[in-house]
């Protein structure tokens, strides 16, 4: 079975991610690390160190921030290889890793204009439909190596129709196109409240996490999952964070009542520059905290109308498709 708990670990330095300390507090609280791994990088020495404390390891390629860092439609091919190439060194040394996370985001580039709210949209650039072959591909290839390929996704997908994935588009995304084992998508509340600039409070960012965890449910099943955060920045560099442990539980609360048992958590570099980690890892891992239903919020339900109307909109205006 599938782990059903996860941390990230994008900034986390390697040498203590492979300690005895750090293992073995995953390892006692069944948490899978999901390790981000860039161009140069070489993930053997952590990976069987891993192995050796009895821990499960997710891949997570990236690769460098001018091709977009993240895998989309844009940057499908050389996404692809530098997955392969790293799987393949693990593999041939005998220590593949037990899953493949292909996070699915817009180029960052892109991502860093649309948060700095600069006017421009270049739109994606690429051949959606060999993109979206390329990350099959990849996920086949791994599979063939008994690696199961899960998705990290932006929550904007979660207003489109199944039958008109819009905002996939868009932002050149295909979740829906592609044989994932899991689909997560970042729910993160205080990237919320931090990127809203006063706009949300974090009573709405509540609300947007319990119902966006419920959409996700209601469209992904048991192959839904939920991702929660930011305990420590990541690639952008401003992210808001958790301002105390009790945040991190309410969400944890909050996305289990909506009926999610799959939960990733970001990010464990974050987790261990805070007082007191192993407390983190306890809030994150415990399955029984009491959720209160979030308090409703004019300023939730309008984003997600907001949202699905953006959705339907581009739906009207994308060229359809004669099938025969």
């Amino acid at each position: 079975m599938a782990p059903r708990l996860r941390v990230f670990a994008e900034t986390a330095d390697w040498r203590r991610l492979s300690s005895a300390e750090v293992l073995g507090a995953l390892a006692s609280r069944g948490l899978q690390l999901v390790l981000a791994v860039r161009d140069d990088d070489d993930p053997l020495p952590v990976v069987a160190a891993a192995r050796t404390a009895g821990v499960s390891v997710a891949l997570w390629p990236m690769i460098a921030d001018a091709q977009g860092r993240w895998a989309s439609c844009a940057n499908a091919e050389a996404f692809a290889d530098h997955a392969r190439g790293q799987l393949r060194r693990l593999v041939d040394a005998d220590a593949a890793p037990d899953e493949l996370c292909i996070d699915l985001e817009p180029p960052l580039p892109m991502v860093r204009r649309m948060i700095d709210r600069d006017g421009r949209w270049d739109g994606i650039v690429g051949d959606r439909t060999k993109g979206t072959a390329e990350l099959a591909r990849l996920i086949a290839d791994a599979g063939a190596h008994g690696i199961a390929s899960w998705g990290a996704v932006v929550p904007m997908i979660l207003s489109d129709r199944p039958s008109a994935p819009s905002w996939q588009r868009i932002l050149g995304t295909p979740v829906d196109a592609l044989p994932l084992q899991q689909v997560c998508v970042m729910l993160y509340t205080s990237l919320m409240v931090g990127y809203a600039r006063g706009t949300l409070r974090r009573a709405d960012a509540e609300y947007l996490l319990a119902s966006g965890a419920q959409r996700a449910r209601e469209r992904w099943g048991p192959r839904a999952s939920v991702a929660l955060g930011a305990v420590g920045r990541g690639a952008l560099g401003d992210e808001a964070v958790y301002g105390d442990i009790e945040e991190l539980r309410a969400d944890v609360a909050l996305a289990r009542a909506a009926g999610i048992d799959d939960l990733a958590l970001f990010d464990l570099g974050g987790v261990l520059q805070r007082p007191r980690p192993e407390a983190w890892l306890d809030a994150f891992a415990d399955p029984s905290s009491p959720a209160t239903p979030p308090r409703a919020s004019r300023r939730g339900r309008m984003i997600w109308w907001m949202s699905a109307a953006l959705s339907r909109a581009a739906a009207l205006r994308a060229p359809k498709i004669t099938r025969t």
